[in-house]
């Protein structure tokens, strides 16, 4: 892993362990394991269950095009203020699931191997679906029985030791979620490294891709939205303009995810970003832009002309943290609930919330 993402995702946690509190999963039972092969996908059903589909470069749902504001959260170390979530307009929340490995689905709070508490993912949902909001369910980390954690950006999927049993726990997630259309899943939170290095091809993407998506599809009666990241940790769109026709074929309810950090705000103005996003539309991707934050590796960076390009091209955009912590320029909220808004973090708080509203 980079060294520059492992110390935006260290500061990170490390400013909200303190608050963690959680709970247990129980055994689901899964469909059988097919596999899968990128020439046979399963077959895709005679009837897709709704309310959501992904039609083109469109989300919908009950058939009408529709596009989500919302944020990023850290809920399963405890459950956030929805009231304030609904003062702030959000529509969609990305959770951040740092232990994949024992992350309960259900029941009652654990502590893990690596001494957090975890709250159950069906809490999670329920809080934000009585609130309204849809919920993609994102793995960012693997914690062996030791206790140790991989964070998972840079890192190549199947390269992985722990490859297998992360989709054996995804396809258990898929199984108790499947009658759950507002719960979108996402295969992994930016893989690959931001240089293409560590043998990187557009074709292990693809394959990679294919793979985790066809052993959620073998889940019997898995319809919901599947979230596929770009390559470059998430903040290109090479892989998918290059294969991601490929993988759609025989494939549905596919959303591409992308990250909006240095190779989207760095010396970019509002009408090199629009003509950016319209190059996206124009090849008919469905995609999202699944993080944006103010600072990623070095300094602030300039967030005004990408909220206004998202607004122009009206398209889906999740903020990077709901996160009360005053010191964290990324964080959206104080340490008291209030928006986090200073000279230093470009006002990102206040801009965001004025962002959700509009």
């Amino acid at each position: 892993m980079s060294k520059r993402i492992f110390y935006r995702m260290k500061n990170l946690i490390l400013s909200t362990i303190c608050t963690a509190l959680l709970l247990a999963c129980t055994d689901e039972q899964i469909s059988p394991d097919f596999g899968s092969t990128l020439n046979s996908p399963p077959p895709i059903p005679d009837q897709i269950k709704g309310p959501f589909a992904i039609d083109g470069q469109n989300i919908r749902k009950d058939g009408q095009v529709v596009t989500f504001k919302g944020v990023n959260a850290m809920q399963t170390f405890g459950l956030g203020n929805a009231n304030r979530m609904n003062e702030w307009k959000i529509q969609m929340v990305r959770e951040f699931i740092g232990n994949l490995r024992e992350q309960p689905i259900i029941g009652s709070p654990i502590l893990a191997s690596d001494r957090v508490w975890y709250h159950p993912l069906q809490q999670i949902v329920d809080q934000n679906r009585a609130h309204g909001m849809v919920t993609i369910l994102c793995p960012f980390g693997w914690v062996d029985a030791n206790g140790e954690q991989t964070l998972l950006t840079g890192l190549n999927p199947s390269d992985q030791g722990f490859y297998d049993a992360y989709q054996e726990k995804m396809k258990a997630i898929a199984q108790h979620f499947k009658d759950q259309p507002d719960v979108w899943i996402e295969l992994w939170n930016e893989p690959y490294r931001w240089d293409n290095k560590n043998n990187y091809t557009h074709e292990l993407w693809l394959n990679d891709m294919a793979e985790m998506i066809d052993k959620l599809r073998w889940v019997d009666g898995f319809h919901n939205v599947i979230v596929v990241p770009g390559n470059e940790q998430g903040q290109s769109a090479d892989a998918i303009i290059e294969k991601g026709e490929r993988l759609l074929e025989g494939r549905f309810n596919i959303l591409f995810d992308l990250h909006a950090y240095e190779k989207w705000l760095l010396n970019a103005n509002e009408d090199q970003l629009i003509t950016k996003i319209n190059d996206l539309k124009k090849r008919d991707i469905p995609f999202m832009i699944g993080e944006v934050g103010v600072q990623n590796i070095a300094g602030v960076m300039e967030i005004d002309p990408f909220l206004r390009a998202a607004e122009v091209t009206n398209i889906s955009v999740l903020a990077w943290l709901w996160n009360q912590n005053s010191d964290y320029n990324n964080a959206l909220l104080t340490k008291d609930g209030q928006a986090n808004a200073t000279e230093r973090n470009n006002y990102w708080g206040t801009k965001y919330k004025a962002f959700l509203k509009k």
